[in-house]
Order: structure tokens, then C-alpha cells, then sequence
């Protein structure tokens, strides 16, 4: 655990990094006068509405989430899973590939009394809807608006192949982890028996673990067979997905008008939001830094005039990436997640 939050301690300081140089590249760009005039000059009442909207996205998160806890773990409460959302939101912005965040939102869920197997596959399940959502999203929305990206975008063609490459992948994985229970095992067991041969755990331990994990398997899958039979609760939280990465899209809107502009075709931002969540979701460094910059400046250059568009990139990444590590950040450091066990729940077996 120790090695872990020096982990952790690390993504904190490259998302300050990256604040820093970003900060640094702005003043460079405007000089110090002049941004301290953009900012002076923005309009209040559209950045409190993207705050809304971002407020919103983590609200529908939680819901979706507690949507599935609840059919597992009944006496799972709203505020307990919301916390669990921003824990997860924290961690997603400090770890590569948003790798630390449903591992930590189970840790969180498992001192909350859920069990591991209930919490994982509660997590696994909304994963596996949200990527489905945010897939069928972007490619909708990249099919109304591609001839105004084709020509104006370079290499286009290939970042939608990349980019839907890379989400039906993550897709088939998990869809394969889920219904099939047999290779799922044999990893388990497996890395349990490999670790006994190279004399990391004694013999003794690994008849606990093999029993342990016979039981959180059991479990899992009792909990996955449950869900993928309740239609509507799972249509219900495609919904909730649906109206949340809407939000998560209109956000870009509302830093236009915040600068003054006007005109700009609504749906055709939408949809250019949708292009770079699709491509810049899996770049492997904390919070997409970089490539999410990128994107954004590359994309959104079609909306947003060259003179405004660097400090447009800085007031999107503050609603999409600071700000979530920020509130996050005090959810988890408030949230008891390196503290002791609470006291189990009655959970469904």
C-alpha cells in the first residue's frame, strides 16, 4: 500500500506539472498582461454553466453506478456510491490509461461493506456500458458530422480507426471476462499458483487464496448472470450514460460563449467533443496529457479563432482534468479510503 501511494503521489505532481507548463505556455503565448485580460473578460454565467454540466456528468456517473450496486448490495447508499464515483475520478486523472480508478473505487466500495466480488462486478458492468455508450456515440455523431471533419482534419481516417479500434477491443475484453468463466479462472488460479512456485506465499496461503477466490468468483459471476438478465436496469444505465457524455460534450459550448463568441453549429461541437474523447482516451499518461491538449487544440481549431483557442484548451482541461483532480482528490483524502474496514453490510449471496 505504501509503494502504492507513492504512485499516486506521483500522478499528483505530474497533473501539477502539467498545470504549470500549460500555465507557462499561455503567458509565452499572451504575456502576462494580456491573459490576465482574457480571463477579466470571460463571461461568468456560461463558466456556471459548464460547472453545472460537469457537476451533472459526475452526478449521472454515481447514479449509473449505484444502479447496479443496488441489485447486489441493497443496502448500498447514494452517498457512498457518489463518493465512489470521485474517488474513481481522482484516480482515473492520476494513472496511466485511467488504470487506478475502478481498482480504488472497489478498495473504497470493499470498506464500505460491499464485497470484492459484488463491487467488481458492479464496476465492470458500468464500464462495459459506458465504453458501449461512448463508442455508439462517437460513431454516430463522427457519421453526421464526418465530411466536416474530412479535408479539414489531417489524418482523420486513421484517428477514427485507432480510436474505435482501440474502444471495440477494450470492449471484447471485458465482454469475454464476463461471460466467459473459465479462462477468467485459469488467469486466477494460475497467477495464484505461479506466485507459490517462486515461494512469494507459502503453501498455506495458497489453499486460502484458491479457496478465497473460489468464493469471490462464485459470487461474480452469480452477480454478473443477475445483471445481464434485468433489461431494462441495463437500459436504464445506457440512459444515464447517454445523457451524461452529453453533458461531458457541451462543455466545449459553453467555454465558446464564455470567450464571447457566437454562431457556432451546436451539434457539430457536440459531435467534435465526441471525436476527441473517442481518440484520446487511451494515451498513456495521466489524464491523456498531451495527447488530450492536442486533440482538443487540433479539433477545435475549426470553432475557436487562433488567437483565443491556447486559452481555450486551458479552460476545457480545468472542467475535464483539474478540476475532477482537485474535488476528487478531497473526496478521497476525506473518504476514509486508506483508513479501516467499516463494519460489513447485509449483502445479497
Amino acid at each position: 500500500m505504501k509503494e502504492n501511494q507513492k504512485q499516486y503521489r506521483w500522478g499528483v505532481g505530474f497533473v501539477g506539472v502539467t498545470f504549470l507548463i500549460m500555465g507557462a505556455w499561455l503567458i509565452q503565448k499572451y504575456g502576462f498582461d494580456n491573459l490576465s485580460g482574457l480571463i477579466g473578460g470571460i463571461r461568468i454565467r456560461w463558466i456556471l454553466a459548464a460547472l453545472v454540466l460537469l457537476i451533472f456528468y459526475w452526478f449521472t456517473e454515481a447514479l449509473g453506478l449505484h444502479a447496479v450496486l443496488k441489485k447486489l448490495a441493497p443496502f448500498q447508499r447514494l452517498s457512498d456510491t457518489f463518493c465512489a464515483a470521485m474517488v474513481g475520478q481522482f484516480f482515473n486523472c492520476i494513472t496511466p490509461f485511467s488504470g487506478g480508478g475502478q481498482p480504488m473505487q472497489a478498495f473504497y466500495l470493499v470498506k464500505k461493506g460491499v464485497s470484492l466480488s459484488f463491487a467488481s462486478c458492479s464496476l465492470l458492468i458500468k464500464f462495459i456500458v459506458y465504453q458501449f455508450v461512448m463508442t455508439v456515440y462517437s460513431a454516430v455523431t463522427l457519421t453526421i458530422s464526418f465530411q466536416n471533419f474530412l479535408g479539414r482534419i489531417s489524418s482523420v481516417g486513421w484517428l477514427c480507426f485507432f480510436g474505435f479500434g482501440i474502444n471495440v477491443a477494450v470492449i471484447s475484453g471485458l465482454l469475454c471476462l464476463g461471460f466467459f468463466r473459465k479462462p477468467a479462472e485459469t488467469i486466477l488460479y494460475g497467477s495464484i499458483d505461479l506466485a507459490a512456485r517462486f515461494g512469494w506465499i507459502s503453501e498455506q496461503k495458497k489453499q486460502r487464496a484458491n479457496q478465497k477466490a473460489e468464493k469471490e468468483l462464485e459470487q461474480f459471476y452469480s452477480g454478473f448472470e443477475q445483471m445481464r438478465r434485468d433489461i431494462s436496469g441495463i437500459v436504464w444505465i445506457a440512459a444515464l450514460t447517454l445523457v451524461q457524455l452529453t453533458a461531458l460534450f457541451l462543455i466545449p459550448l459553453c467555454i465558446f460563449y464564455s470567450l464571447g463568441l457566437q454562431g457556432t453549429d451546436i451539434l457539430f461541437m457536440v459531435c467534435a467533443a465526441a471525436f476527441v474523447l473517442n481518440f484520446t482516451s487511451f494515451v498513456p499518461l495521466p489524464g491523456a496529457a498531451a495527447g488530450a491538449e492536442i486533440g482538443f487544440y487540433t479539433v477545435f481549431g475549426l470553432f475557436f479563432p487562433e488567437s483565443l483557442l491556447p486559452f481555450a484548451v486551458l479552460l476545457w482541461r480545468v472542467f475535464t482534468f483539474y478540476l475532477p483532480v482537485l474535488v476528487g482528490g478531497c473526496f478521497t483524502a476525506t473518504a476514509g479510503v486508506w483508513g479501516r474496514k467499516d463494519k460489513p453490510k447485509q449483502i445479497l449471496s
